[in-house]
């Protein structure tokens, strides 16, 4: 088995394991036991090998909004009880990528297809009955730990002079992200439902948007790096297609399967073959 096989993954077609899945996670989110937005309850999803948790804490912030999203909770990865991602938000989620991407192009198109995956459930596994988690095999566990260890950790101190939180940490954290979106859209009368909207809302468009936004400004940082190192013409367009593109989506970037086949090409590959 080659690198790229460990994480090779075809473009993933939505089927009714998928949304099952999905609703499983709704079902025992809403059996989570709330608080109050001053005294939130906290719900321990993963504990990682080097102390780090995952958890949500419930009530989110968007109970409080005047047409409220009663279900919502607030995604957490943190240790000794200082959540590390309280405080982040998509520019927070999309700035860790762009930052990968100038780091090392190859390990950003890596990195871009562990979240596909995550975003479709692909490493995902029931550790008891309606339980499911983010559980990389082994060797994608591996996978994970050598970009990080052999890239990641010093290219932040290198290029930007960070640390940031690490990359399986991160991968938890869009995971409850996604998560959290489905429990948001997905619920009527206190029970899944994908009907009233359509299934990509929540989970899909969201990871796919965290994936698909900074792929396009990254395309527009390398055409800024080599047009200047050859005095060419900047093609601006390449940003404002992308501000185009959340402006008639309203915060949604998602790429075609086309577009994204053609860029995370070797490590994903058309279903169809």
């Amino acid at each position: 088995m080659t690198e790229h096989d460990i994480i090779k993954t075809k473009i993933f077609k939505s089927n009714r394991e998928f949304i099952d899945k999905r609703a499983k996670r709704i079902r025992e989110a809403i059996a989570f036991e709330g608080g109050t937005i001053e005294n939130p309850k906290k719900h321990l999803i993963s504990s990682l090998l080097n102390g780090k948790e995952i958890y949500f804490f419930k009530p989110g912030k968007e109970t409080l909004r005047k047409v409220p999203n009663v279900y919502d909770m607030s995604p957490n990865v943190g240790a000794n009880g200082i959540s590390e991602t309280g405080s982040w938000a998509f520019e927070k989620v999309w700035e860790y990528l762009i930052k990968i991407s100038i780091i090392s192009q190859s390990t950003f198109k890596k990195v871009l297809v562990l979240l596909y995956r995550n975003c479709f459930l692909l490493d995902h596994q029931e550790i008891e009955e309606g339980k499911l988690r983010y559980l990389p095999s082994k060797d994608i566990s591996d996978y994970i730990n050598n970009i990080e260890t052999f890239v990641l950790k010093d290219g932040f101190m290198d290029k930007f002079k960070s640390k940031e939180i690490g990359l399986l940490e991160y991968l938890h954290f869009i995971d409850l992200l996604g998560w959290n979106e489905d429990v948001k859209y997905h619920i009527v009368n206190g029970k899944p439902d994908f009907i009233e909207y359509d299934k990509k809302v929540g989970r899909v468009n969201t990871i796919l948007s965290v994936i698909s936004a900074p792929l396009m400004i990254s395309n527009f940082i390398l055409e800024i790096i080599h047009k200047t190192e050859n005095k060419g013409i900047i093609d601006v367009r390449l940003i404002t297609s992308t501000i185009q593109m959340f402006a008639k989506s309203r915060g949604i970037c998602v790429l075609a399967n086309k577009e994204l086949l053609k860029q995370l090409t070797p490590y994903l590959e058309n279903g169809d073959e």
